[in-house]
């Protein structure tokens, strides 16, 4: 990183206005733009000298092959992914009238250290040299089944060409058994019973609405929380929606008086409580074995997020209508619509949602969830708002029904 820094103040220090693109006896004289954190380029611009192609891939996400080199480029975020790597940028690339615009770092840097067989920077005559053949043509679009990822293909949501595809969720299982409560009660209720009895009765709610569904477990086990996104992808899930019962923190003034339904999607925490939620929630790597995951590592929290990141918008509407339609059936008061970074999310691509049902440390909620008919009209409100959201997402997109 402090490297990284480094060559960005000297570029930024001796920045030409232009730059030559030579490759053989052909030369291309590129403008830069200058900008409030420094020069930027056209990525485009380095046609047809050097070989390119950039393919849109939505939500201000690019894939761009230059030279060789394969990354992923995001609009507004001032990392890229080069070579399955999450190296940082001196500045943010941006978009303007449909043209990707990257730090001028990017080429006389970035490039011409991965690629240092191909491309060459001489920063004196503010020169990039490509050392192969000449590109016969400008810019091609890239396939974006080409681009070099490690992850599954995101799905996208509700298409009407095949049933839609719920991943249903049952928090924890097995020797995980999640938060048990309530507080001072003298029974107890343990998370991955409760989670996998509303999973149940919400794979029946959505069967009866003409969905398909894939429970990622069906009994009381262990289900790693890689392999919760690996099972979402392999069954090219429409919606994830996760199941789990809140705990109230100890230390709180009169924590067994806390009550609540609350529903999350995949971002950074931005409150205490979410930091709280999602910590408890991701705990459950512990009982896994195996190396950490790294996901205290921000890098590593980018990474997850630029591949989920097209389906934030999703999942925060997702969201927001599923807390929505639970209003009708619990009886505690909603904690709205929160973000987190949650594991269980992270490597399911697709909208996603974590629903936290109730406080199993609640005496009254306890019994409110341990309560089938109480249960299944939980999982009623959860279907209704999931095939409320698919409906809606096929309206924006002017899809019918084959």
């Amino acid at each position: 990183m402090i490297g990284a820094v480094l060559v960005a103040l000297q570029l930024a220090s001796a920045t030409p206005s232009v730059l030559s693109v030579r490759a053989g006896e052909s030369e291309s004289i590129v403008p830069l733009v200058e900008t409030n954190i420094g020069a930027a380029i056209s990525i485009e611009r380095l046609a047809p000298l050097v070989p390119l192609a950039i393919a849109n891939l939505g939500n201000g996400r690019f894939a761009v092959r230059v030279a060789g080199v394969d990354m992923e480029i995001r609009d507004q975020l001032p990392f890229a992914k080069v070579s399955g790597q999450i190296v940082p940028l001196a500045a943010a690339p941006f978009v303007v009238e449909g043209h990707l615009y990257v730090p001028f770092q990017l080429v006389a840097e970035l490039l011409p250290r991965v690629a240092s067989d191909r491309l060459r920077y001489n920063p004196g005559r503010a020169e990039l040299r490509f050392t192969g053949s000449p590109a016969n043509s400008s810019v091609a679009l890239l396939p974006a089944a080409s681009v070099t990822e490690r992850r599954a293909a995101p799905s996208r949501p509700g298409t009407r060409t095949r049933k839609r595809r719920i991943i249903v969720d049952a928090g924890h299982g097995g020797p995980d058994t999640g938060m048990h409560g309530p507080i001072g009660g003298r029974w107890t209720i343990y998370e991955k019973n409760i989670t996998l009895s509303v999973a149940h009765k919400l794979d029946t709610a959505l069967r009866a609405r003409g969905m398909s569904v894939t429970m990622t477990r069906t009994r009381d086990t262990l289900i790693t929380l890689g392999d919760q996104g690996k099972i979402a992808n392999g069954a090219h899930g429409d919606v994830f929606v996760s199941i789990h019962v809140n705990a109230a923190n100890l230390a709180w003034h009169k924590p067994a008086e806390a009550r609540g339904y609350e529903t999350y999607f995949l971002a950074e925490a931005k409150t205490e409580d979410a930091k709280r939620v999602e910590k408890m929630e991701n705990e459950s790597v512990h009982f896994e074995g195996g190396p950490s995951s790294g996901k205290d590592d921000p890098l590593t929290f980018i990474t997850m997020d630029m591949a989920q990141n097209e389906h934030l918008r999703e999942s925060s509407e997702l969201a927001e209508i599923i807390q929505r339609r639970l209003g009708a059936v619990e009886e505690g008061p909603s904690r709205g619509v929160k973000q987190a970074g949650f594991m269980v999310l992270v490597r399911a691509y697709m909208p996603a949602v974590l629903v936290e049902i109730g406080f199993g440390t609640n005496a009254e909620e306890a019994r409110f969830l341990s309560n089938p008919v109480k249960q299944r009209a939980i999982a009623n409100a959860i279907a209704n708002g999931v095939n409320e959201y698919l409906d809606n997402y096929e309206r924006r997109l002017g899809s019918t029904t084959p």
